[in-house]
């Protein structure tokens, strides 16, 4: 077992009671704002300390109220970025690296500088100094941080806030091979369901300072009493696409979403080539095992089956199409169709079944659970275990 933890803190109106076990692999912390995500992370990482209990990562005591002992947080082999965190100081980002890695032993050291300062873009700001940055540059430098630690466990606590879509692209892939090469548990906190998704199955849900459940992400929306906080009644996917072009004459506007290409709803004051995020919901998506010809309707999604889960009356199924997406269907049609995990699909999904959720008269969400971003064809995979394979779509 990597973590265990069984602690209580009381801080004004919040109490937090939680026992908590996470074996040796990522797992998202999922729960809504002030379920106490942050507050759990800050006791993992030392920033904050519980009145009683016992924090215990890989066989190495952090905390333990009997025992007296309490690891400050920078000895503690953990790199973690957090939503208090702050970074202070008038050295330039290029020192503040090498500070950080210089302080690494040698024997741990997975990353060098040059290779952080590659993959989070920080070339063009390595000579400002630190407090003179902006919130998006510390946050990336705050990850460099975390990673030149060379640290047991990664805490990240809703990181792709304050970067915007573009860089969230970049780092979800990174984050996925820094877990699986270096065998690296990262622990992702946030409120978004789908963004969780995005790079781990396995589940932590916390309510009010509480564990509701831990486990397989499956295995939980099974259980009916757990259906409405996890949101997975009326499930709204959420997807970033770059606009492309517009016709009038069709009706339509044109958009990318991993190379394939979408017809939404006409909307010809949107400029080429910007990000919007436009929603569709499950009950709206039918599946197909082939690319049809000769259908009025004018998206299909091609995509790989990666769970699906029953809840009774009707079948959630899982698909990496690039990113999750979730489609409801029935048991009968998943039964006709001998629908498998790993089989390959087409979403199917009408034009007007589309909504632009930067428009005043959208019906507001539910819950967004899954999310998929702008990109080019990129390399994914579905499960552990599996080839990877490249989205390309047809359309």
């Amino acid at each position: 077992m990597l973590l265990e933890m069984n602690v209580n803190l009381n801080r004004g109106n919040f109490d937090l009671s939680t026992q908590l076990a996470v074996k040796d692999a990522t797992t998202g912390l999922f729960g809504a704002s002030g379920a106490g995500k942050s507050t759990l992370l800050g006791l993992i990482a030392g920033t904050l300390q519980p009145q009683t209990g016992r924090i215990v990562l890989d066989g190495k005591i952090l905390f333990d109220s009997q025992k007296g002992i309490i690891v400050p947080r920078e000895q503690r082999p953990i790199g973690a970025v957090l939503q208090q965190d702050s970074i202070h100081g008038s050295e330039t980002v290029k020192a503040s690296l090498l500070t950080v890695y210089d302080r690494t032993l040698k024997q741990r050291r997975l990353f060098k500088p040059g290779r952080l300062v590659d993959l989070l873009e920080l070339e063009g700001i390595l000579d400002r100094k630190t407090d003179e940055l902006s919130v998006g540059e510390r946050q990336r430098l705050a990850l460099a941080h975390a990673l030149l630690k060379s640290p047991r466990m990664l805490l990240l606590d809703e990181p792709f806030a304050p970067l915007g879509n573009t860089f969230r692209v970049q780092l979800m892939p990174l984050l996925r091979r820094v877990s699986s090469e270096f065998d690296l548990p990262v622990l992702y906190a946030s409120h978004s369901l789908g963004e969780i998704l995005e790079l781990t199955n396995q589940l932590i849900v916390l309510a009010n300072g509480r564990v509701l459940r831990n486990g397989d992400f499956g295995d939980l929306a099974r259980e009916e009493n757990l259906r409405d906080y996890l949101g997975v009644r009326q499930i709204e996917n959420v997807l970033s696409v770059a606009i492309h072009s517009h016709d009038g004459e069709a009706g339509c506007t044109l958009a990318k979403l991993y190379g394939t290409e979408l017809a939404l709803p006409l909307r010809p004051h949107l400029p080429a080539d910007s990000v919007v995020q436009v929603s569709v919901r499950s009950s709206d998506i039918a599946l197909s095992r082939n690319y049809l010809t000769g259908i009025s309707i004018q998206n299909q999604i091609k995509g790989r089956i990666c769970a699906l889960v029953s809840m009774g009356e009707s079948i959630l199924v899982q698909i990496d199409c690039g990113s999750t997406v979730l489609a409801g269907i029935t048991p009968r049609a998943s039964r006709e169709m001998s629908l498998q995990e790993g089989d390959t699909v087409y979403c199917l999904v009408k034009t007007h079944s589309f909504c632009y959720l930067a428009e005043p008269d959208t019906v507001p969400l539910r819950r967004g659970v899954s999310f998929a971003e702008m990109s080019s064809p990129r390399q994914v995979s579905c499960g552990q275990g599996d080839s990877h394979r490249q989205v390309t779509g047809r359309h």
